[in-house]
């Protein structure tokens, strides 16, 4: 445990991939790192869900899943960019209309008491395949009865590692 803790203090992207592993919501996690609300920049591209991504939201071929490629900024700069596979079914309309602008899902599904299940995560030092990115995290995220809400990749940048966090 004591190893652990050092490890953690002499390797920031070690304690920021700690520090998502723990949390109910990335974009939490970035807001006590950012002096500046955090917003998304949105890639309007589609991407449909594998049949892989499909049974972790547990829906069927047929219902809609839409895709959001986005990159969370800190003022000007990009901290993180994340592709989420979502089910709309599963959120308000009030949700999925903040979901067509430039909101953070984490942001919009706040009411919905998220909470996540890590599918994996790793930091570069680990897998120098997510290169230029320092922590790469897989996640599907539920609301706050266990139902899947979405399916996330989320690469975080350099720069957060830099970034002072607020208590």
């Amino acid at each position: 445990m004591i190893l652990a803790a050092l490890l953690v203090q002499a390797d920031p992207a070690e304690a920021l991939r700690v520090e998502l592993a723990s949390a109910r919501s990335a974009t939490a996690v970035l807001q006590r790192r950012c002096a500046h609300p955090i917003r998304a920049e949105v890639d309007r591209t589609q991407k449909p869900a594998t049949p892989e991504q499909r049974a972790h939201l547990e829906v069927g071929p047929a219902e809609p899943v839409v895709y959001r490629s986005v990159a969370l900024k800190c003022g000007a700069v990009s901290v993180s960019i994340a592709e989420n596979w979502y089910v709309p079914a599963r959120l308000t309309p009030a949700m999925n209309a903040a979901l067509a602008g430039d909101a953070p899902f984490g942001a919009v599904i706040r009411p919905l008491a998220p909470s996540r299940r890590t599918l994996g995560i790793a930091t570069q030092r680990d897998d120098r395949s997510i290169a230029p990115y320092v922590v790469r995290q897989r996640a599907i995220v539920l609301d706050g009865q266990g139902h899947p809400l979405s399916e996330v990749i989320e690469n975080y940048t350099p720069v957060l590692l830099c970034l002072p966090v607020q208590p």
